[in-house]
């Protein structure tokens, strides 16, 4: 450690260390002498403190310029000339230097008597230094130098080091007891603390010991190292600190570097302001964000709304305090120039004012400050609208004690009292509803087009990774007799047409066979292969004589719209159908209702347009099916989280109120559970089912959510924001109900702008309900041997349009029977496989089904189920496996 030291000693004490020491701090000082000198000669500044500031610094570099000179080899005689030139030059700068504080803390800028009696020693001590130099110069060793400079130096520096010193008591005593402005006083303390009692000392333990020695250099350069490198650094930085503080109004406001990323937490800020409706939420938006951006804490910051501006809208209606009163008759009887100098300042700060007021003071200044003195205030932001004053923004005084008020927090402040100011004159206008509800609509209509495109894409892509090969399969009927002409239609067909005469293909060819030898016309046609893929199948007459040739191949984007888009008037659904045949949502909207007529495929259509939006959505149908397409809309949206809301009856309480919205905590209401719409929040939809049977302060509450976005605790002013989907469901005329004053008239309007309802089976044309017939026949049976014999016989889809039911869901009830008991009838119900999950609605649940035993490897499957049934029995009676299996699994998987 000894050697540490000791390397380290030998290092500093080093002529050529000293060199490049001074050599720096040379540079630097020339630096701050060219900004002085720019600063000096532009228009804007006509401080005469500069002068004082450039011969300090003139007087600096060329103390350090004799150090530079004196440690290389030089002419003697130069060298105690410029060494007299610098003692003389360290009297001027420190003379200099206790001008210039006392002429920092004196706005009038006069020589007082003291300071002229004071002048009078340093510049004799001065003059003798200069005329030494100039009458002395040819002295050529130390001998010959006069034994009264040494009692000159002593002197000299005894005594500016003692002037000084008492020039800073009294500075230090001004900034305690005299009401200078906190900049200045700020601006003092660092110049006295950072730069001149360094500099003082440093002097101090230097001179004294240079001025008993007749050369200038002593033996040890240590000291000088580490003071001339310590007085570099201080400089640096109390210019750095000063110069934020508005030193010598370099700038136009205290200037720092932000700390908070004040564009990151404005877009919390204008999110919480897009949903307030209230005076009393922007004065809490307010004070939370100038407490995070700010630093400001949230008692000390006040909104005030003018009453004049309001009274008129209903918004308060309450008596002034005595802030409010001062600032009103201030902004009511000041001058029309205090009121242009308000105008253009923007904001008022107090310290800034002070600053530039005790310099350069003004009428308007001095009326402000008085102003802000009286409201007690470090800030005060007016907020315009147009030419009009609308509210203001209060920050008391000393609310940040030791901190000052930056230009670019300035700035910031002034952006958001810019937009707070948009948001005021929205709500006394009550125009702020509209615009929260257009951009709720915006943001859905956005949301709606999103999910569009993305089902475009699934559209495309199932097309582009399709593995089946565009092969089309060659057919020639010719003498009543089917034969291949290539391989893949062998493959495509993969059925003895010409034995197996009752198999749905075969009956599709001979019908396409049959057509076209009948009209002369091309003909085609849509079947299933044996795997249940749909087969397109188009035949052309032939050159030879009853010969017809027959083309098979899957179908491509214009083969599965061009037989229903007649059935579309207006084009811009035909994207629709599209979906419905390619994308995942449409394959399950289609198993739900597998039908193509005009009036089932219209339903199809609204409810995969209902699904894709965010909107809320109402629900017209049977109640067998009000589950079964809920599921469907919960599946298609990517919620996690069905909730079920019941209402059975007409609700005469609160109950329903509290489950959806919570209830204000002034209520005491014990074991409160989390509100559903807080609970569900961005994963859930939420299912009021008879939705007419709430009563109407809490439909009040659910038609803010609907069409805002934000929802109120209820009995509370307090709001907030949920992405929770709702839909709702009635088996009542509610238009009948708004007149009769039962359901509210705006929940209403707001949920018939989104009603999803299934055909009437009731009025169903005869052949749509055949269709959707045997569509639900072909969903429920497995086995593609047995379809022709289990098929639906005319006679049988006549009994069903004669005896119709009034459900989808009953719909498919009958045709389940029916198809049981035909495999009964034919002995064939062993070797027929009828689809597990054909009268289950839930798309995850159906997927459980037909997954069966594999469902238990699936931790995420198994958890879904769990969620749902809560029942180890129930779980295992669906998937057709032992309880044990599922005991077993619900363990390994913590599902208990």
């Amino acid at each position: 450690m000894i050697n540490i030291f000791s390397i380290l000693y030998s290092i500093i004490d080093n002529s050529y260390f000293l060199l490049g020491t001074t050599s720096l701090a040379l540079c630097f000082k020339l630096g701050i002498l060219a900004l002085l000198i720019l600063r000096g000669i532009s228009e804007k500044s006509k401080n005469p403190l500069i002068k004082y500031l450039l011969v300090i610094t003139t007087s600096a570099a060329l103390i350090d310029f004799a150090w530079i000179y004196e440690l290389i080899p030089h002419d003697y005689r130069i060298g105690i000339f410029i060494v007299r030139i610098a003692w003389g030059c360290m009297i001027v700068m420190y003379q200099s230097l206790t001008l210039f504080i006392d002429r920092l803390v004196d706005r009038e800028g006069k020589l007082r008597s003291i300071q002229i009696i004071l002048c009078i020693p340093s510049i004799i001590f001065t003059v003798l230094f200069f005329g030494l130099a100039l009458l002395y110069f040819n002295v050529t060793t130390a001998e010959g130098r006069p034994q009264i400079e040494g009692y000159l130096r002593i002197c000299a520096a005894s005594y500016i080091l003692f002037v000084t010193f008492i020039s800073c008591i009294i500075t230090v005593r001004k900034i305690k007891n005299t009401p200078l402005p906190r900049i200045l006083k700020r601006q003092l303390k660092i110049l006295i603390q950072l730069l001149i009692a360094p500099l003082w000392l440093s002097d101090f333990l230097q001179i004294f010991p240079l001025s008993t020695s007749k050369t200038w250099i002593t033996n040890s350069y240590a000291a000088v190292n580490i003071s001339a490198l310590v007085i570099t650094y201080a400089m640096y930085h109390c210019a750095r600190k000063v110069i934020e503080l508005r030193f010598l109004n370099f700038q136009d406001a205290v200037q720092t570097t932000p700390r908070f990323n004040f564009i990151d937490g404005f877009k919390d800020v204008l999110e919480q302001l897009s949903y307030a409706t209230t005076i009393h939420e922007l004065n809490h938006i307010t004070q939370n964000c100038f407490k995070e951006a700010f630093n400001i804490p949230i008692g000390r910051t006040h909104l005030y709304i003018r009453q004049s501006n309001h009274t008129a809208y209903g918004i308060r209606q309450e008596p002034l305090n005595i802030i409010e009163s001062t600032i009103e008759g201030f902004v009511t009887n000041c001058d029309s120039s205090v009121t242009d100098f308000i105008r253009k300042t923007k904001i008022l700060s107090h310290d800034e004012l002070a600053f530039s007021n005790f310099y350069e003071p003004s009428s308007s200044r001095t009326a402000v400050l008085k102003f802000l003195d009286q409201i007690n205030a470090d800030l005060f932001i007016p907020i315009y609208e147009k030419d009009l004053l609308l509210a203001y923004i209060m920050v008391d005084r000393f609310a940040r004690p030791h901190e000052f008020y930056s230009n670019v927090e300035q700035d910031e402040m002034l952006v958001f009292a810019s937009y707070l100011g948009n948001i005021i004159n929205l709500i006394q206008n009550r125009n702020l509803e509209t615009l929260i509800h257009r951009e709720k609509e915006l943001q859905e209509e956005l949301y709606s087009k999103h999910q569009e495109i993305n089902q475009y894409k699934e559209s495309i892509r199932s097309f582009l990774t399709s593995k089946d090969q565009r092969d089309i399969g060659i057919i020639f009927f010719r003498n009543r007799r089917f034969s291949f002409g290539n391989q893949a239609a062998k493959e495509l067909i993969n059925v003895n047409v010409n034995l197996q005469h009752g198999h749905p293909i075969t009956k599709a060819l001979r019908m396409i066979s049959r057509q076209v030898q009948e009209y002369k016309t091309p003909q085609s046609c849509m079947t299933r292969d044996t795997r249940g893929k749909k087969l397109v199948l188009s035949g052309v007459p032939s050159i030879e004589h009853n010969s017809v040739i027959i083309t098979a191949y899957y179908p491509d984007i214009s083969d599965l719209i061009r037989r229903q888009v007649e059935s579309l008037k207006d084009p811009t659904k035909w994207d629709f159908l599209l979906y419905l045949e390619t994308t995942e949502s449409g394959k399950l909207i289609n198993e739900l209702i597998p039908g193509t007529g005009e009036v089932i495929l219209q339903s199809k259509i609204r409810l995969l347009k209902a699904a894709l939006s965010k909107k809320a959505i109402l629900l017209e149908m049977a109640e067998d099916d009000l589950m079964p397409t809920v599921e469907i809309l919960h599946h298609i949206s990517l919620r996690e989280t069905l909730h079920v809301l019941r209402v059975q009856g007409p609700a005469k309480n609160y109950d329903m109120a509290i489950k959806l919205f919570g209830i204000n905590p002034i209520f005491g209401v014990e074991k409160q559970e989390k509100p559903l719409l807080e609970k569900l929040d961005g994963t859930g939809t939420l299912y009021i089912q008879n939705v007419h049977n709430l009563n109407l302060e809490t439909q009040e509450y659910l038609v803010e959510y609907i069409k805002y976005g934000s929802w109120r605790i209820f009995k509370s002013e307090q709001r907030l924001t949920s992405q929770v989907r709702i839909i709702c469901s009635t088996n009542q005329n509610l238009s009948v109900l708004v007149q009769e004053g039962l359901f509210l008239k705006e929940l209403y309007e707001e949920l018939k702008k989104n009603i999803v309802s299934m055909p009437s089976l009731l009025t169903l044309s005869d052949d749509e309900l055949s269709e959707l017939a045997q569509g639900y026949t072909e969903q429920a049976i497995e086995t593609h041997d047995f379809k022709n014999l289990l098929e639906l016989s005319d006679k049988e889809k006549g009994r069903i349009a004669n005896q119709r039911p009034i459900s989808f869901h009953e719909l498919k009830t009958k045709i389940q029977h029916i198809l049981n008991q035909k495999s009964r009838k034919n002995k064939i119900q062993d070797e027929v496989t009828f689809d597990s999950s054909y009268p289950i609605g839930d798309p995850e649940i159906i997927q459980a089904v037909r997954l069966g035993k594999h469902a238990l490897r699936d931790p995420k499957m198994m958890s879904m189920l769990w969620s749902k049934f809560k029942s180890q029995s129930k779980i295992a009676s669906l998937l057709g496996v032992n309880r044990s299996s599922v005991n077993r699994r619900c363990k390994d998987y913590n599902l208990e």
